[in-house]
């Protein structure tokens, strides 16, 4: 491996995105002290059109695309991602290669009170455009108004002290990664709002060729990440669909076994299906696999038109 080599980072222009990216290169210096790396900001066409929701975007990848024409084009050599940004299918020239620790996949419910989901109002307004949040949380507040909300999470966070909403929902790993505090009572349980694919981890994508810097990246991968990883995106590659649907999947990695709990929804009929299973941790992407064609079947069964009628 030649030394004191430099390499270019590419990264979207957020505040979260950039503190995420810093964190992470970090940790390369950290294992491998005879390198360089320069980040570079990219804007994807998520950050330029930022008055628009999520779900009315024309396709997936609306964060990543820019970036990994950076490194298909030789303008940056890797790319770090939110690995729920990033679609089930990636370029054939480039891998996603390394799987730093998992932040809390958890999302979080902020009121202006510190008051828990259960103590807000019963006819609150309730500040997502996740289908996958508003279909969970509908379950907990069947009278809840959801209003869309994006923007950075001090803008989001401004939103509800302006009194916009009565709560908002966001994910933990944002706020821990910037540093913020999170009451308690915040944090909602995975067995009442699973995770959105991917949730809390971050991943670093190059070219496939680039065996010298595969091994480079690798040496800050998380080897239960990874595998918790190859599950989630597994079931998520086999239904199909991206954030416009409500699903979600959330893996972990205990005694050499692997656990995936995942979820299929119609935020329409607030229909859910929820299904868990485990394998052995070498089986994860079969394991993913297998809980996608269950839920399919059971859809089927409850009347769930799969990915038209949502």
């Amino acid at each position: 491996m030649s030394k004191n080599r430099k390499y270019i980072v590419a990264t979207r222009p957020s505040i979260l995105a950039f503190t995420q990216t810093q964190q992470t290169v970090a940790l390369l210096k950290e294992k491998n002290p005879d390198f360089e790396f320069e980040i570079i900001k990219f804007s994807t066409h998520g950050d330029k059109v930022s008055d628009k929701p999520l779900t009315e975007f024309g396709g997936t990848g609306v964060f990543v695309k820019e970036l990994e024409n950076a490194i298909l084009q030789g303008k940056a050599d890797f790319a770090i991602h939110s690995l729920k940004d990033v679609p089930s299918l990636q370029p054939e020239e480039l891998l996603l290669a390394s799987f730093p620790k998992r932040e809390n996949p958890q999302d979080v419910v902020l009121t202006k009170n510190n008051l828990s989901i259960e103590e807000i109002k019963e006819d609150c307004i309730i500040g997502t455009g996740s289908p996958r949040r508003i279909v969970q949380i509908a379950a907990i507040k069947p009278k809840a108004t959801f209003k869309d909300l994006r923007g950075n999470i001090d803008t989001r966070i401004k939103k509800l002290n302006e009194e916009q909403y009565d709560a908002i929902i966001i994910a933990a790993a944002g706020l821990l990664r910037l540093g913020k505090t999170i009451p308690e009572n915040a944090f909602l349980p995975v067995e009442k709002c699973l995770p959105a694919i991917g949730q809390g981890t971050i991943v670093l994508e190059c070219k496939k060729d680039n065996e010298e810097l595969i091994k480079l990246i690798r040496t800050i991968n998380h080897t239960e990440t990874e595998i918790a990883a190859k599950a989630e995106r597994s079931f998520m590659t086999t239904i199909g669909g991206g954030c416009k649907f409500p699903l979600a999947a959330y893996a972990v990695v205990k005694n050499d076994f692997i656990y995936l709990r995942a979820m299929f929804g119609n935020h329409k009929t607030n229909k859910i299906i929820r299904l868990s299973d485990k394998a052995d941790m070498n089986m994860a992407e079969e394991l993913g696999k297998y809980l996608a064609e269950k839920i399919k079947e059971e859809a089927k069964n409850v009347g769930i038109d799969f990915l038209t009628e949502n």
